[in-house]
């Protein structure tokens, strides 16, 4: 009768087994070490070769390239034109106020308690005060290199008829649109009756500039629409150009391409080049681009910050520079890729 071994397989059967799993450990490894370097080697003969064809027509390139050059330029001038559109007119409605007009002789307590009934108002952001004499120093220092008008000023003062201005409270609004409880207070409130200066009661400058504010806003979403409409046609016309210069260039190496499916390459091995040429025309397109476009902005705010607001523009496109290149360059692959993509597809078959 044969004898058991109770301490489990012979230790020559467990060598074996510990040989055979090292053996095929180190056999996957190989194989994923030739996958990389064959993956790696794939990608760097499609670089290759994508630059090699997108040197060989410079014509087709060049033409390509402009036209993308051209979109990006519009898509960045219809963006940053937005930008300082929607900057100004912030700035603008931060400025705007009501002006209420009280009788020269109105005094500081009074001032006080007729701001003090403002400021309780919610949609009341700030109240500041003026009484006749602030009024009266703003026009002299206002009117200083006027000649005549310091003259008038003086003969007035010398006969004894001092100029008297009403004193004003200028009150800003959160939503400049709802004015309703400062008119109410200014209309209703018995303080501000017996003060108020009816000859002059507030300005209407307030709804005089809302309205010219809500045309600006208005002529910007005008000019929104029809700079993206603008890009949007270039977009479509840049798709059908590299569309056209890929399906060229399949063409022209139809028996390069023939021969290629012939020794079993890769069909992504075939497609590749020209997808790279495609996205080539969109990164060199979005750097002439930006470099242009910041050329022209460096050149141009200046002189527009004379009568638009410029500022956080300026310093968002200076800062954050490379953000702005990155995401042109994204615009640029994506329209590349997508018109090479469409011709390799449509003249690529497998």
């Amino acid at each position: 009768m044969k004898k058991l071994n109770p301490s489990g397989p012979p230790k020559a059967e467990i060598a074996a087994k510990n040989a055979a799993k090292a053996k095929a450990a180190k056999a996957h490894k190989q194989r994923l070490e030739h996958d990389r370097r064959r993956r790696t080697l794939t990608r760097t003969r499609v670089m290759r070769y994508g630059l090699r064809n997108f040197s060989r027509n410079m014509w087709l390139t060049v033409a390509a390239t402009a036209v993308m050059t051209i979109t990006l330029l519009i898509i960045f001038a219809t963006v940053v034109a937005s930008s300082l559109l929607n900057e100004t007119i912030k700035a603008q409605r931060q400025k705007m106020d009501i002006s209420i007009y009280f009788r020269a002789e109105t005094s500081d307590d009074t001032l006080r308690n007729l701001t003090g009934k403002l400021r309780v108002i919610p949609n009341v952001s700030s109240v500041n005060t003026s009484n006749s004499d602030d009024e009266y120093k703003k026009a002299v220092d206002a009117n200083k290199h006027d000649q005549a008008y310091m003259e008038a000023l003086s003969l007035a003062a010398s006969s004894g008829q001092g100029m008297q201005l009403p004193a004003v409270i200028h009150v800003k609004l959160h939503d400049t649109d709802d004015r309703a409880a400062v008119d109410e207070i200014i209309t209703n409130d018995a303080l501000f009756k017996e003060w108020i200066d009816h000859a002059r009661a507030t300005s209407d400058d307030v709804q005089i500039r809302q309205n010219t504010l809500n045309r600006l806003a208005d002529i910007m979403n005008v000019a929104q629409r029809v700079g993206f409409g603008a890009a949007g046609l270039f977009v479509v016309i840049s798709i059908l150009i590299i569309f056209n210069t890929i399906r060229m260039a399949i063409f022209s190496r139809r028996e390069e391409i023939d021969m290629m499916k012939a020794i079993g390459a890769d069909q992504r091995f075939i497609r590749g080049p020209f997808l790279v040429e495609a996205e080539l025309y969109g990164v060199i397109a979005a750097l002439v681009a930006t470099t242009l476009g910041y050329l022209a902005l460096m050149q141009f705010l200046p002189s527009l910050g004379r009568y638009i607001e410029v500022g956080y523009t300026q310093e968002f496109m200076i800062q954050w520079f490379w953000l702005v290149a990155l995401a042109m360059i994204a615009i640029g692959l994506v329209i590349g890729s997508i018109s090479a993509r469409l011709a390799v597809r449509r003249y690529l078959k497998p």
